[in-house]
């Protein structure tokens, strides 16, 4: 899928500067960019739900002890 986005100049410039630092291209860069904040998106979704899911919170002493902690 090709796109056409708007980015303002600041952000352009470290774009250009992150593309080049990794030897990428700014449009390699951004799919990258892209990829992991859709990653993220869905963890973020994972999380929601699971704190939706009617159990009790186990508490943070109850899940060091049970790992070992």
């Amino acid at each position: 899928m090709n796109l056409t986005v708007p980015i303002p100049d600041r952000a352009a410039t470290a774009l250009a500067g992150l593309a080049k630092a990794r030897g990428e291209t700014p449009e390699q860069v951004i799919a990258t960019l892209v990829e992991h904040y859709l990653e993220d998106a869905e963890d973020l979704a994972d999380a929601l739900e699971a704190l939706d899911d009617g159990e009790a919170p186990i508490p943070l002493d109850q899940v060091k002890r049970d790992l070992g902690f």
